[in-house]
């Protein structure tokens, strides 16, 4: 059975499986965000999306390597740039942008 009401942390958890675990009410961070605005094509100058990609996510060496060693269609796809579904800006939406650009890389055909 689960212990209702149980703190743990800055969380409070639902039920011993830990099925729901919900923020410190009044601790109000940044208003709902919008994830993504579909449809971007980048700046036409591709180096230079590249470059502010890695800059604004404040991507790691590691991370960065890994996306220059695409083809650049997967380069547009993993950053958003090709008019698909991804957000080019992962910075203020995501906690660790580096591990979201890794999993768009190994999810890419």
């Amino acid at each position: 059975g689960g212990r209702r009401g149980e703190k743990v942390g800055n969380y409070n958890v639902r039920n011993d499986r830990g099925a729901r675990l919900m923020g410190t009410p009044g601790r109000r961070k940044t208003p709902p965000r919008q994830l993504q605005q579909l449809g971007n094509t980048g700046s036409g100058d591709h180096k230079a999306d590249l470059e502010e990609f890695a800059s604004v996510n404040e991507l790691d060496t590691r991370t960065v390597e890994a996306l220059m060693g695409l083809q650049e269609d997967q380069q547009r796809k993993v950053m958003g740039t090709n008019g698909g579904e991804n957000s080019f800006n992962l910075k203020e939406k995501v906690k660790n942008p580096n591990a979201v650009v890794m999993s768009r890389i190994r999810k890419l055909p």
